[in-house]
């Protein structure tokens, strides 16, 4: 079975590697200066915390509602970063958004699923607990963005 596994995980690799990679390797200038990677970190902080999510919500229902929130606070960012990148409607961000999230959040789930088969841990020997922390460093840079604003207006 381990074996199975193991080639399961080799074969289906490159094919994750293309869509799922080390996010924290980023820094927040160069968010800034690129909305096409902006768009790409957001969507995959949301897909991640989704993944997360789906992945420990009936063992740790409370721990899994803390992703949620998550992924729900950075969520209407990537659909407003798309919206400008792409320049079309509000609707049709939010539809082509809300399928690349689908998608990759499965990715990630597969990701984390042959990880755990292989390391007893979803996290363990990946670069996911790194990402995590960066997305909520996003997260946190958004919200102090966002209340320093309000703050001067």
């Amino acid at each position: 079975m381990k074996r199975l596994i193991i080639i399961l995980l080799i074969i289906s690799s490159p094919v994750q590697a293309e869509k799922i990679e080390q996010l924290s390797w980023y820094n927040l200038q160069e968010l800034l200066e690129d909305d096409k990677l902006t768009y790409k970190i957001i969507k995959s902080c949301v897909s991640l915390n989704s993944a997360v999510t789906e992945l420990i919500k009936v063992e740790h229902p409370d721990l899994a509602k803390e992703f949620y929130k998550s992924a729900n606070y950075l969520y209407p960012f990537g659909v407003l970063v798309l919206k400008k990148i792409k320049n079309i409607s509000q609707q049709e961000a939010e539809k082509e958004y809300f399928f690349g999230v689908d998608t990759l959040t499965k990715d990630y789930m597969d990701f984390m699923r042959v990880n755990g088969a292989l390391n007893k841990s979803f996290f363990k020997g990946t670069f996911i607990g790194d990402d995590l922390n960066y997305c909520n460093e996003i997260r946190a840079a958004i919200e102090t963005t966002i209340s320093e604003t309000k703050k001067t207006n």
